[in-house]
């Protein structure tokens, strides 16, 4: 009995496996479950970030994500925008990933519907850039320069509402980065020490370990450590949306994991312990 038991653990059909993971995401998604959520300093800090910069200021928005990571970095974007809107900021998107240009377009379009945010006034699409250390180091010289006109509406900069006060990123109030990649490191070396304004990034999950030494150091001021990140950011602005109702699968999804580990390392222990049969014979 034992024997079979420990090779039924170690040699679970993967079908079993899928099955199990398939019913936990969709109860989790149809059944709120009231897992406790605690916010860590990361989110707080760009919360507080963002709550620092005063009324009409500017928050640039970078986006470098594309429809492989908008699972993640979508919500922290839709969070991050939910903020600027609710404390009536001023935003800027620019993009260093093609799609993203259009892909930020859409979810800021759909919010702004929603808040009453005209383009041009509060908001403004500054568009795509494949050089980032080129465009970080010419923003921080001359913006309406080195764009000239917005994504959008294809207008000069400087006719702009939303552009009135902002020449280079000295005169904006906070940049968040949501990006599944490794910009960091180009706005530390030509923009965080030269401007007041507050560094934040929000990585997807996979990156975000290597930025600690980042966030330790004050480079970076806040983050957003993926779908969790942006969870927690949720309950910092007091809703309930999707990315809070999709942390629960998350969580069973993890507790699964670490159930089949267990699983499987008991039935690799009971295989090893059991009594081995002698040559020419059965037990």
């Amino acid at each position: 009995m034992k024997r079979d038991w420990a090779v039924t653990m170690q040699n679970i059909d993967r079908r079993v496996l899928y099955v199990a993971l398939l019913v936990i995401v969709t109860v989790g998604l149809l059944v709120p479950l009231p897992l406790p959520l605690l916010v860590g300093p990361q989110a707080r800090e760009l919360f507080q970030a963002i709550d620092a910069v005063p009324e009409g200021g500017m928050v640039v928005v970078s986006t470098n994500w594309s429809a492989s990571t908008q699972g993640e970095n979508r919500p922290q974007t839709r969070v991050v925008l939910e903020h600027c809107m609710r404390k009536r900021l001023r935003f800027a998107l620019i993009a260093f990933d093609p799609q993203s240009t259009n892909l930020a377009q859409e979810l800021a379009e759909e919010m702004a519907r929603e808040h009453g945010y005209e383009y041009g006034v509060k908001w403004v699409n500054w568009g795509y850039r494949a050089d980032v250390p080129g465009t970080l180091k010419a923003m921080m010289q001359d913006i309406v320069g080195t764009y000239s006109t917005d994504s959008r509406q294809r207008r000069p900069l400087q006719e702009l509402t939303v552009m009135q006060g902002i020449r280079t990123l000295r005169d904006v109030g906070a940049i968040v980065e949501v990006s599944p990649s490794g910009n960091h490191k180009y706005w530390i070396q030509f923009v965080v020490g030269s401007v007041k304004a507050p560094f934040c990034y929000a990585p997807t999950s996979i990156i975000a370990p290597e930025l600690y030494q980042y966030l330790d150091s004050g480079q970076i001021k806040g983050m957003l450590f993926g779908i969790k990140g942006a969870a927690e950011y949720e309950s910092l602005l007091g809703m309930k949306g999707f990315t809070t109702r999709a942390i629960s699968p998350v969580s069973l999804t993890l507790v699964l994991l670490f159930v089949l580990i267990a699983l499987g390392n008991w039935g690799l222990y009971a295989a090893r312990r059991r009594p081995h049969a002698p040559e020419g014979g059965e037990l």
